[in-house]
């Protein structure tokens, strides 16, 4: 995938910033390296392993960031992992250090080491404590990683036929997949949901909601991805008996899902198709074609998955050939290399783990609710009591003011009596005063209003004209593009480079043609002057194009000195102003 420009600047922008610091290099290629590792996980993982020795001598902090991002991108690239041994460093040290996403992430890579352990209880757990850790409260919440730590729950517990359990998880997958509107990672849920609709039974919601996800990834252009969900629609249409719908899909899933080599064998890994493909024949009526997949995936097949898919699929063709003896060898052999037995202990294992992870759940949400209540009871009590310690202070300092206020009022009112005539010739000498004072306040308003629109009307005047003469300048230029574009003005400048012919009547008439009608205004205007020459005009007109005083000697048939004397009494003839050929020219150039 091409990397857009803008990307490039950011990793510049990025590389910048952190080369002042002391372990800036090692910081840049991690930031580097976390751009790259949803999009490109292999070259995320190649870049975290070459650093690996040098990882060696960085901070702590530093070192298991590395750890953190290398375990992250080693199980995006399904290496998997031997040892629970990094789980538990990166879960020891995130429980207690980073962000609620680096803590998160944590678990997860933990839970992702017993998932290759084949350790599902211990993996549920570990992705229970992944969800956990996160704080969905956030702004900055990785919602995209908890999004993927619900589809490896649901996994979990399709893969062990607890659909009930596995839609739950599909649906917080989802739902965290629409806060970063991931239209990719909501298809492949949907993909993924549609096989726990068919395990618990329900055929036609699990097949229209395939058909979705199909149409989907077709209207994003991805045929790849949607081949491969259509993959998963081929037995269940062959049992419908709509074998058109069947072998479309057998045809686009072989073509365009990348499961097949050149010689149109599965991929290794990708045999179990086969017998899909026998399931159809199966349905058919076509025994012998049905047979040939079945043994095929008997003979390729490397799983105990695909043992007892080839094993159930004989089984199955031998009963509807009614030859009893061949049905009980299959089917002897489909019982031996079947998981139902495991997948019932298993699935009781999970049942207990998840309501273990309920129940601690439950207990620490209570004992948060019980925490916080007497937290509000605290809180009430302290009120109570600061409410006390300020109130009888400030009243007895009420009491104590009202007391000495009501003395000084007595004596004030003697004084008050005294003086109210003498209050109401200020009060009236105030309001003349307040009325003259608003009556200045309001003209130095209107003076200052007048004074601010006469500068906004100035600026808005210069700025009027600056625009004016930028649009002036612009058309000038179009203008000035067109006309130069003419084939008679190029014809002028070739006959003034090469030197080798003048212009005759013709070819004057043409050019002065072209000037007329690009700058009539200038033409007016010439035209208007008295007593201009013919030759005079021919040098307006060449002076107008921008010709140089050379070019124009040659081309009108004077000399140099001559061609500047011409300007130079044009300037008063034509404008009326004392002036050389240099103004000449200049007041030429804007007419």
């Amino acid at each position: 995938m091409k990397t857009p420009r803008k990307t490039y600047l950011f990793f510049l922008l990025i590389s910048f910033l952190v080369a002042c610091t002391e372990h800036g290099a090692f910081e840049c290629r991690l930031a580097l390296a976390d751009s790259l590792m949803n999009e490109q996980p292999d070259s995320a993982y190649r870049i975290l392993c070459s650093m690996d020795t040098e990882a060696k001598e960085m901070p702590q902090s530093l070192r298991m960031r590395h750890l953190l991002m290398r375990s992250n991108a080693q199980n995006k690239v399904n290496v998997d992992f031997t040892s629970d041994s990094t789980g538990n460093v990166l879960v020891s040290y995130y429980n207690t250090h980073g962000t609620s996403n680096e803590r998160m992430l944590a678990h997860y890579v933990k839970g992702c080491t017993y998932r290759d352990m084949e350790d599902q209880p211990a993996s549920l757990r570990c992705f229970n404590d992944a969800v956990a850790a996160a704080d969905t409260s956030a702004t900055d919440c990785d919602f995209y990683q908890l999004s993927i730590i619900y589809e490896q729950i649901a996994k979990i517990f399709n893969d062990r036929a607890m659909s009930d359990n596995a839609l739950q998880a599909y649906e917080y997958a989802e739902n965290y997949a629409r806060k970063i509107q991931d239209s990719i990672g909501i298809y492949t849920i949907w993909d993924n949901k549609s096989n726990a609709l068919i395990n618990m039974g329900n055929i036609e919601g699990g097949l229209k909601l395939k058909e979705k996800v199909v149409e989907g990834f077709r209207k994003m252009g991805d045929e790849n991805k949607a081949a491969r969900s259509i993959g998963g629609c081929i037995k269940w249409y062959a049992r419908k008996g709509d074998f058109d719908k069947a072998q479309s899909a057998i045809n686009d899933y072989e073509t365009h899902s990348g499961f097949f080599m050149e010689n149109g064998k599965a991929k290794p890994g990708k045999e179990s198709y086969y017998s899909i493909k026998g399931t159809y024949f199966l349905e058919k009526g076509q025994m012998d074609s049905a047979e040939h997949y079945f043994r095929k995936l008997l003979y390729t097949g490397t799983t105990r998955n695909d043992q007892y898919l080839a094993s159930w699929g004989l089984t199955q063709m031998y009963y509807y050939k009614d030859q009893l003896d061949s049905v009980g060898k299959y089917a002897l052999q489909a019982f031996l290399h079947s998981d139902t037995l495991y997948n019932i202990g298993a699935a009781q294992s999970l049942q207990n783990t998840q309501a273990m992870y309920n129940y601690a759940r439950h207990q620490e949400n209570a004992l948060r609710k019980e925490m916080e209540a007497k937290d509000t009871q605290l809180r009430y009590f302290k009120w109570i009591i600061g409410s006390i310690i300020t109130i009888v202070p400030l009243s007895l300092l009420i009491l104590f003011l009202y007391r000495k206020d009501k003395k000084n009022s007595q004596k004030l009112n003697i004084v008050h009596k005294e003086n109210v005539l003498l209050h109401t010739q200020i009060q009236e000498n105030a309001e003349l005063i307040l009325s003259l004072n608003n009556q200045l306040t309001q003209n130095e308003a209107d003076i200052e209003t007048l004074v601010l629109l006469k500068e906004s009307t100035a600026l808005l005047s210069q700025r009027c004209q600056e625009l004016e003469e930028d649009i002036r300048r612009r058309d000038a230029l179009k203008v000035k593009g067109k006309v130069e574009n003419e084939t008679i003005v190029k014809r002028f400048l070739q006959m003034a480079k090469s030197r080798n012919t003048t212009p005759n009547a013709q070819d004057w008439a043409e050019i002065i043609s072209v000037v007329e009608n690009f700058y009539a205004s200038f033409a007016l205007h010439i035209k208007s002057c008295p007593n201009i020459s013919r030759n005079e005009y021919q040098v307006c007109v060449l002076t107008k194009l921008g010709l140089r005083v050379g070019d124009i000697a040659y081309l009108t048939g004077n000399s140099s000195s001559n061609i500047t004397n011409i300007r130079s009494r044009m300037m008063t003839k034509i404008f009326g102003e004392e002036g050389g050929a240099k103004d000449f020219d200049a007041r030429i150039s804007i007419l």
